[in-house]
């Protein structure tokens, strides 16, 4: 899948097959294509993997791509992924407080 038609199933509110999406995010938050993706779509796939438990890895590749790209501190003494933030909210708040997004 290249990078322009994973940007539009990502933002395709109708779109809910399961694999398409997990596709789509894993080619948007993949480290070559991460940067070039703004932060407020980052957060937006981050939302679409929190909609349904079965879109759980949709947000854990956003979640993925926004600690590479802020930089956010992880505990480097917890087990991978004890500490991994998906909740939007909190992310939301996060940006906001670090002047990522207004």
């Amino acid at each position: 899948m290249d990078f322009e038609k994973a940007r539009i199933i990502m933002q395709q509110p109708g779109d809910d097959r399961v694999f398409r999406l997990i596709r789509a995010a894993a080619t948007i938050c993949s480290p070559e294509n991460a940067d070039k993706v703004p932060i407020k779509e980052l957060l937006q796939c981050l939302k679409r993997g929190n909609e349904r438990r079965e879109y759980k890895l949709v947000a854990e590749y956003a979640a993925m791509a926004l600690y590479r790209r802020t930089n956010r501190y992880r505990k480097p003494e917890a087990l991978p992924y004890e500490d991994f933030i998906t909740d939007a909210d909190d992310w939301l708040s996060y940006l906001k407080q670090h002047q990522f997004i207004a």
